[in-house]
């Protein structure tokens, strides 16, 4: 795969090669309009409004909830399961060998990430990717297994709009996917025979999913998925679904909450859909997904496996809420990791 600029074209997951920037402007007005449309259309049929203005209104609100970048909370660091997530920040912020890595995204974005040579010069390589409302020091926890015990070269991407990386939305899996191309590539011109792993949790998850439904080069080896949703409109539903004052029908509030994203941040959140993409996979993979995740439903990790064409497997961790497995069960979690990494001949040190 080679590395592209500004304008670049991709093979979307039918092989069809996409110019991003064109597909963008083209699409964008008429995508607007409909969405509007349909959102406009809900309102009158379910009377639940008073008017366009107070839809557009509460769906501004939501879009600064939901897709608008947080960073993390340290006050959530003193909580007994984030302990480990803590220490993993800790690692990577502090660790000696670390580097700032900047590339430029399709659409002319500076994307930053932190990336940690092995001890021992080898081919092999993590790309771990964090999740909602965080950065990459928050799978230090895991970039520290694959680089300290596994022996690998490390690779932590701040995803747009987070960390040091340029943006002002969330991109929910969907850009995001793509930037995740630019880094393989980046991997790939310092080392032609590079293996890779691509191991995301929640939003990262979503983003390594998305990520298998390109046609990518042969050196992406397998992929791990934590906590994945199966689309953004459905984890957006079931979120907002939750909210005391969601008085909005859920139907209205995100075709509304689609307008206004495609406004703001440039992209259609109904094509932010991990179970769409895994369909097109040819990328080994690993779904793990915790019985008592309260954010991303459970239930959207069997239908992400259903959908799956790849190789695949599976591992529940039970009483895990979301992200929370690999400090539920660690010894679980970690052992369903290497027999998969075995299984696909990446050896571990």
């Amino acid at each position: 795969m080679k590395k592209t600029g500004k304008n670049s074209k991709v093979k979307d997951s039918s092989g069809n090669t996409v110019n991003r920037k064109e597909e963008k402007e083209k699409s964008m007005t008429s995508r607007i309009g409909k969405s509007l449309c349909d959102a406009a259309g809900l309102v009158l049929l379910t009377g639940a409004c008073a008017g366009t203005g107070a839809l557009v209104g509460a769906a501004g609100h939501f879009y600064k909830y939901a897709l608008t970048p947080k960073k993390h909370d340290p006050r959530l660091d003193s909580k007994p399961l984030e302990k480990e997530y803590a220490a993993g920040r800790k690692w990577m912020k502090t660790h000696s060998m670390r580097e700032d890595i900047y590339i430029r995204s399709d659409d002319g974005l500076h994307l930053h990430g932190n990336y940690i040579p092995a001890e021992t010069a080898r081919h092999y390589y993590a790309i771990c990717v964090h999740g909602y409302a965080n950065a990459a020091d928050s799978v230090g926890l895991y970039a520290s297994v694959y680089r300290d015990r596994y022996g690998m070269n490390v690779l932590l991407p701040d995803l747009r709009g987070h960390g040091r990386s340029d943006g002002n939305y969330v991109g929910m899996g969907y850009d995001d996917s793509r930037d995740i191309l630019r880094w393989i590539d980046w991997i790939l011109e310092k080392d032609p025979a590079a293996r890779i792993i691509l191991h995301g949790i929640s939003m990262g998850a979503a983003t390594v999913l998305m990520t298998t439904g390109y046609n990518l080069p042969k050196q992406v080896v397998a992929a791990v998925s934590d906590s994945s949703y199966t689309s953004a409109v459905d984890v957006l539903t079931f979120v907002y679904k939750k909210e005391d004052a969601a008085v909005v029908p859920a139907p209205v509030m995100l075709e509304a909450l689609r307008a206004i994203a495609l406004v703001q941040a440039g992209y259609d959140i109904r094509k932010a859909a991990p179970i769409q993409a895994v369909a097109h996979s040819k990328t080994p993979t690993l779904f793990i997904h915790g019985q008592a995740d309260g954010l991303v439903p459970p239930r959207m990790m069997p239908a992400l496996y259903k959908a799956a064409s790849c190789e695949k497997a599976f591992l529940w961790i039970p009483e895990a809420d979301h992200v929370q497995s690999v400090n539920v069960d660690p010894e679980t979690y970690w052992a369903r990791v290497e027999r998969f990494l075995h299984a696909h001949e990446i050896p571990l040190m």
